[in-house]
C-alpha cells in the first residue's frame, strides 16, 4: 500500500497525508483548508524521504509556495480527489471521504516522516482551530483537540498552554455529556498536563474544573486511584467550601460505592458542617428525638396535599442544594449503619424542601418520608400522599436525576399497603 501511494501524484499524496490525520472519515473541505494554510515546503519536509525523493517534475511547487495559489475551492483539488478514489483508497460521498480500510489509513499515515508526525498533526490542528467557524469547531472538537495534543509537550508559551488546557476541558466536558467517560478522562488529564505545575497559580478556575470533572470521570470508569489523587489535590487547596463541593460529593459517593459506609457518613456530615447547615451527630437517636422531629415536620406539612407540595417554589440557595445532596447520600448509608439516624436525615431534607424550596433531592426525601409513615409510624394513607408528592415532583423540569431511587422507594415500600402488590411491579420494570 505504501509503495502504491508513493507512485501517486505529489498533491494526492499530501492530501492523503492530511486525511490520515483527520481520521477514518473526513471532510474534503477540511483537507483543502489545511492545504491552503500550510506551505508546500512545510508539508514536503514532513514527508518520508522515500516519498519525497520520487516527486519530480511538474508536480512540485516552489519552496515556500502554498496551495493557496489555487482558488482554494474543493474543485481545484478535484484531480487528486478523483485519483485516490479511482485507486480504491477512499470512498467518496459528496463532501465526505472515508478510507476503505484502516490499513489504508495507516499506509497514508506512513507517508509522514516519523520524526515529524506529532508536529505535523499539531499544525493541522492549529490550522483547523484558526479557520473553522464556531459551529464547525464544535462539530470537529475531538479531532482538533486530539491533533493539538500530539505536540502538547512542544507548546512554548503559557498562553498556548492555557488555551490547550481550556480546549481539553471543553472536549472532556463534551465527552462526559455523551457518556464517554473513558475518553473524557484522557482529555481532562491532557488539560492538567498542559497547565503543569503552574496550573493552580496560572489558571485556577480551569485547573479546578479539570480536577473536579476528571475525578468524576475516573469515578464513573472505576479508576479510583486517580480519582482519589484528584480529590486529595483539590481538598488540599485553600478554596471555598462551595468550590470543593464537586469532589466532596464524589468522595462521599465513592466511599459508599466501595462499602466504606462509616467513612462516607463522616465525609458527608463534615461537609454539611462546613456549609454551616444543621447536622445531626453520628450516634443512635432516641425515640424522643425522632418523635420530636416528626412533630416539627408534621406542623410544617399541616394539611398540604401532594399537589401543594409538588407546586412549591424551586430551591435557589446553592448552599442548601449542596446540603440536600449530602443528605440524599446519607440516607442510604445511615440506613445500613445506624438506622435510628435515618428518620432524622429524612425529616431534615423534607424540612429544607418545605422551607426553602424543591430540588432534585426532594423527590427521594418525600418518598422516604412516605416509607416511614407507611411503616414505623403506621399512617399508610398519609404515607401514600407523600409518595404521590414525590412522583409529582419528578414531573417538574430538572427534577428527574433521582427518578430510579424515588420510584423504587414508592413502589417497594409505600403503595403495597393499600393496593395489590402486583400493581407495583410494572412501574419498577
Amino acid at each position: 500500500l505504501v509503495d502504491k501511494m508513493n507512485r501517486l501524484k505529489e498533491e494526492t499524496q499530501k492530501m492523503l497525508m492530511v486525511a490520515s490525520c483527520l481520521g477514518a472519515s473526513f471532510k474534503v473541505s477540511a483537507i483543502v483548508e489545511v492545504m491552503k494554510n500550510i506551505s508546500d515546503g512545510e508539508i514536503r519536509s514532513s514527508m518520508r524521504s522515500s516519498s519525497s525523493s520520487i516527486l519530480t517534475g511538474s508536480f512540485l511547487l516552489n519552496e515556500g509556495e502554498s496551495f493557496a495559489s489555487r482558488d482554494g475551492s474543493v474543485s481545484s483539488f478535484a484531480s487528486s480527489i478523483k485519483e485516490f478514489e479511482e485507486e480504491g483508497l477512499v470512498e467518496m460521498d459528496n463532501e465526505t471521504g472515508r478510507f476503505v480500510h484502516n490499513q489504508v489509513q495507516s499506509a497514508a499515515f506512513e507517508l509522514i516522516s516519523p520524526e515529524q508526525r506529532n508536529s505535523f498533526r499539531a499544525k493541522i490542528g492549529s490550522t483547523l482551530l484558526n479557520t473553522l467557524s464556531p459551529d464547525e469547531l464544535e462539530t470537529n472538537l475531538f479531532e482538533v483537540v486530539g491533533l493539538l495534543n500530539c505536540a502538547a509537550s512542544e507548546t512554548d508559551t503559557d498562553v498556548e498552554r492555557d488555551q490547550l488546557a481550556k480546549l481539553n476541558l471543553r472536549a472532556g466536558t463534551k465527552a462526559s455529556d455523551n457518556g464517554a467517560f473513558d475518553t473524557a478522562s484522557v482529555y481532562f488529564q491532557a488539560g492538567r498536563d498542559a497547565l503543569g505545575s503552574r496550573g493552580w497559580e496560572g489558571d485556577y478556575s480551569t485547573m479546578l474544573d479539570l480536577c473536579s470533572d476528571g475525578a468524576n470521570a475516573c469515578f464513573l470508569t472505576g479508576d479510583f486511584d486517580t480519582m482519589n489523587e484528584l480529590i486529595d489535590e483539590v481538598l488540599s487547596k485553600d478554596i471555598d467550601t462551595k468550590e470543593s463541593y464537586r469532589v466532596s460529593d464524589i468522595k462521599v459517593k465513592s466511599l459508599l460505592t466501595v462499602g466504606k459506609m462509616n467513612e462516607s457518613i463522616d465525609a458527608a456530615l463534615e461537609f454539611r458542617r462546613q456549609l454551616g447547615l444543621p447536622t445531626p451527630q453520628k450516634k443512635a437517636a432516641s425515640k424522643f428525638t425522632i418523635n420530636r422531629e416528626y412533630i416539627r415536620v408534621k406542623k410544617l406539612l399541616k394539611d398540604k396535599t401532594a399537589e401543594d407540595i409538588a407546586n412549591l417554589p424551586e430551591l435557589d440557595d446553592e448552599r442548601y442544594e449542596m446540603g440536600q445532596r449530602m443528605n440524599e447520600h446519607l440516607a442510604t448509608s445511615v440506613y445500613l449503619v445506624e438506622p435510628t439516624m435515618y428518620p432524622l436525615i429524612i425529616f431534615q431534607s423534607v424540612t429544607t424542601s418545605l422551607k426553602h424550596g424543591l430540588n432534585s433531592s426532594s423527590s427521594p426525601a418525600f418518598a422516604r418520608l412516605g416509607m416511614l409513615l407507611c411503616g414505623p409510624f403506621g399512617k399508610p394513607h398519609e404515607g401514600l400522599e407523600m409518595a404521590k408528592a414525590a412522583e409529582l415532583i419528578l414531573e417538574r423540569p430538572g427534577m428527574r436525576s433521582s427518578t430510579s431511587n424515588t420510584i423504587f422507594v414508592t413502589q417497594t415500600f409505600c403503595y403495597h399497603w393499600t393496593s395489590p402488590l402486583h400493581d407495583s411491579i410494572e412501574p419498577l420494570l
